[in-house]
C-alpha cells in the first residue's frame, strides 16, 4: 500500500537549469505532483525531458530555484537501464521471494504479469537478456509500493504484451505517476495528462492525445511510436 501524503509531495519551484557551457534548458519552471497525478511528458529529442526527471528526483541541482519533496516520500524509478543491477546467481523467482517474503506462487505470478515467460523464472539472473531483466525490475518496482513512480522511456526493452501489462499496472496503481515516453499505446492505455517540454519550460496540454497530435505534433517535429499504425501501413504496402 502507498502512504497518504499531503499534496504537493514533490515539486520544482522557480527552477532554472543549464549544463556548464551550454544554453539554459529550463527557465523559471514550477511543477508539482500529488497522489492523483497521472502525467505523460512528451517533446522532441534533446529538449531536456530526462534532465527534467533528474531535477525532479534530486539527481541534478537546479541552477536557480529548488526541488522540494516530502521527507517521507518514497520514489520508485524505472528507465532503460533498470535491471542492469540484476547480475546475481539467484533466479528471478528467488530474488522476488527474498526481497518481499513471498511464496513461490505469488512471486512467479508477479513475474508473469510483466511478460517474463515461465522458463525464465528459474534462470540465473546474470544469464537473462536485457528485456528479461527489465521485466524483473518492473515486478520489483510494483511490489515495492512507492508513493510515486517515475518512468523514463519504460517501453524500450518491452514487447507489446509487456507494454499492456505495464499499462494495466499503472492504471491500478494508487500513487502518482510520471512517464517520459514516445509510446502512444502506453499514453492512451494509462489515460495520462499530457505535458510538453518546449521553449525552456513544461506545460500541460489541453485535451487528449489526438489534440496533441493535431495541434502540436507537426510544429514540434515529434516522432511518436504507434505500433498499430505501423502494422496497418505494413498491411497496406503488402
Amino acid at each position: 500500500e502507498t502512504s497518504h501524503l499531503q499534496p504537493p509531495f514533490l515539486g520544482l519551484y522557480n527552477v532554472s537549469f543549464k549544463y556548464e557551457s551550454q544554453n539554459p534548458l529550463f527557465k523559471s519552471v514550477d511543477f508539482g505532483i500529488d497522489m492523483e497525478s497521472r502525467i505523460a511528458i512528451v517533446g522532441p529529442n534533446g529538449v531536456g525531458k530526462s534532465t527534467f526527471l533528474k531535477l525532479l528526483m534530486g539527481d541534478l541541482e537546479p541552477t536557480k530555484g529548488e526541488m522540494r519533496k516530502n521527507a517521507r516520500l518514497k520514489i520508485g524509478r524505472f528507465d532503460q537501464h533498470s535491471g542492469e543491477h540484476l547480475t546475481a546467481d539467484e533466479s528471478p523467482t528467488e530474488y522476488i521471494m527474498r526481497l518481499f517474503n513471498l511464496p513461490v506462487e505469488k512471486a512467479r505470478k508477479q513475474l508473469g504479469s510483466f511478460g517474463l515467460q515461465s522458463h525464465a523464472h528459474t534462470i540465473k539472473m546474470k544469464d537473462l537478456s536485457g528485456g528479461q531483466k527489465s521485466r524483473v525490475a518492473l515486478a520489483e518496482l510494483t511490489l515495492s509500493a512507492p508513493d510515486v513512480v517515475i518512468l523514463d522511456e519504460p517501453t524500450n526493452n518491452l514487447d507489446i504484451e509487456s507494454i499492456d501489462a505495464l499499462g494495466d499496472a499503472i492504471r491500478e496503481y494508487k500513487g502518482g505517476v510520471i512517464i517520459v515516453t514516445h509510446d502512444e499505446r502506453l499514453i492512451r492505455d494509462t489515460e495520462c495528462q499530457l505535458w510538453v517540454v518546449e521553449e525552456q519550460t513544461i506545460n500541460e496540454i489541453e485535451g487528449d492525445f489526438d489534440d496533441y497530435r493535431k495541434e502540436v505534433l507537426d510544429s514540434l517535429g515529434e516522432e511518436v511510436n504507434n505500433p498499430s499504425l505501423i502494422a496497418n501501413q505494413a498491411v497496406v504496402q503488402s
